[in-house]
């Protein structure tokens, strides 16, 4: 190597060199697209209604940069008004000069944390450019998470579990600290997925509204399951009188006693007695609720720490007043007719708030009331359908053109160019007046 006298760039400075030329190319490649797709649309539009009054220009920041194009602007005879019919054929804003794409990158980067600015400068070194700040990331993610969600087809459901709890979180420039938002998980039981279990169309609802939590959800589930008399609530929480209320709202319905907060409660009162607490998680495990009572029942009260003895006698009569709270629901289900088999032990309430408390208390954030909402109903989209969805006012799609479906592979076909330039299989800058410059001799020292 001693004899190499040409100065070689690095790996990362030539993947940083062709990733350049790739934007360039791609944003030419969108240009023609695009401009092709506006001229498809004046051939084939509704000429009676839609009249050309200009063509303009704009700008869109891409995943690969910004692509500069020309759309036309219609008069629409019917409503008076001024429409690009492009923008409506691609379900598209084209004056937001951020392409969906990104827009939902970037929004999926701030869902993920740990802030929005950590957001915008992940983005910026991906792309290789300032492509949004963190403050408009943060009005994108509260625009579009406060859109309504498309209608949903609706589901039978014999049996619905729901998880439910309480997230707490730090409140900026409000009279109140904090604000406690009530959230439920719903699903329709248990799949496997390779070597894993997993929730079978998992849902959620965050409680936004100022009436009762479950008449709120009741109209939530009502939207999205074909509910009847038959159907059957399994409801799983932990303890809040608030949530305990769920029997009262719903016929069909049991409630279970989160057992991971049970565990953790008791383990401070028996955690120190081996043979008990086994006792206790193997009763817990199983949901035998008698075999949990007659454990803790066998424990003296000398064997509890003195400072935790009229906790203990508390928390000991609530666990056998809500003795049926804990036993096993698929017994009940088995009861009334119902097929039990791959149903679970509930109990994924905690796990499902870690989620969303990880994103929103991290750091010792704190929100508006807006804000936190639209983090949550973000990271609720993102988990359901794997993107935020958006509802696009004035769709048009193909109703001011004619039917005539457009075919993306010949469109792409028809502009783009032959590459030119290769001789023999060289590279073009070998073959030109830069072949002399550093990163030409650093190519042709390549070929050793």
């Amino acid at each position: 190597m001693s004899n190499i006298t040409t100065t070689m760039p690095t790996m990362k400075e030539i993947e940083q060199w062709i990733f350049r030329k790739m934007q360039e190319e791609f944003a030419r490649a969108m240009k023609q697209v695009l401009e092709a797709l506006d001229q498809q649309i004046l051939e084939q539009r509704d000429r009676e209604r839609y009249r050309v009054k200009d063509e303009r220009e704009t700008s869109v920041n891409t995943v690969f940069g910004n692509v500069r194009f020309k759309r036309r602007l219609y008069c629409d005879r019917r409503s008076g008004k001024h429409v690009y019919l492009l923008d409506q054929l691609l379900q598209f804003e084209g004056r937001g000069k951020v392409s969906p794409h990104l827009e939902e990158t970037a929004i999926a980067f701030a869902s993920q944390g740990p802030s929005y600015r950590d957001s915008a400068k992940r983005l910026e070194q991906l792309l290789g450019y300032n492509v949004l700040s963190h403050q408009a990331i943060r009005e994108k993610l509260i625009e579009r998470a406060e859109q309504p969600m498309s209608e949903v087809k609706r589901r039978p459901a014999r049996v619905l579990f729901v998880e439910v709890d309480g997230l707490y979180t730090k409140l900026q420039r409000s009279k109140k600290r904090g604000m406690e938002n009530a959230i439920a998980v719903v699903h329709e039981g248990w799949e496997k997925s390779g070597k894993r279990v997993r929730l079978k169309n998992k849902q959620h609802y965050l409680h936004t509204s100022g009436g009762n939590f479950w008449e709120g959800f009741g109209d939530f589930l009502v939207e999205r399951y074909e509910i009847d008399e038959n159907t059957w609530l399994v409801v799983n929480g932990d303890g809040a009188g608030w949530i305990g209320e769920c029997t009262s709202y719903f016929h069909q319905c049991l409630y279970m006693l989160d057992r991971f907060h049970v565990a953790r409660d008791l383990k401070r009162f028996v955690g120190h007695l081996p043979k008990v607490w086994e006792t206790v998680r193997r009763s817990l495990a199983k949901q035998d609720a008698a075999a949990l009572i007659a454990a803790l029942e066998s424990v003296a009260e000398q064997e509890i720490a003195e400072e935790n003895r009229k906790d203990w006698k508390q928390y000991k009569s609530y666990l056998k007043r809500r003795e049926k709270h804990l036993d096993d629901y698929r017994k009940t289900l088995q009861v009334k007719g119902i097929d039990t088999s791959g149903m679970r032990p509930m109990g994924s309430a905690e796990s499902q708030m870690r989620i969303f408390a990880k994103r929103t208390k991290r750091g010792g954030y704190s929100w508006s009331e807006r804000g936190v909402r639209a983090m949550l109903w973000t990271m609720m989209r993102i988990k359901e359908a794997g993107m935020v969805v958006r509802t696009v006012e004035g769709h048009a799609s193909m109703q001011a053109t004619s039917q005539q479906p457009i075919n993306m592979r010949q469109l792409l076909k028809n502009v783009t160019q032959p590459v030119k330039g290769c001789i023999a299989g060289m590279i073009r800058m070998l073959q030109g007046p830069k072949q002399s410059s550093t990163t030409g001799m650093a190519l042709k020292a390549l070929r050793g």
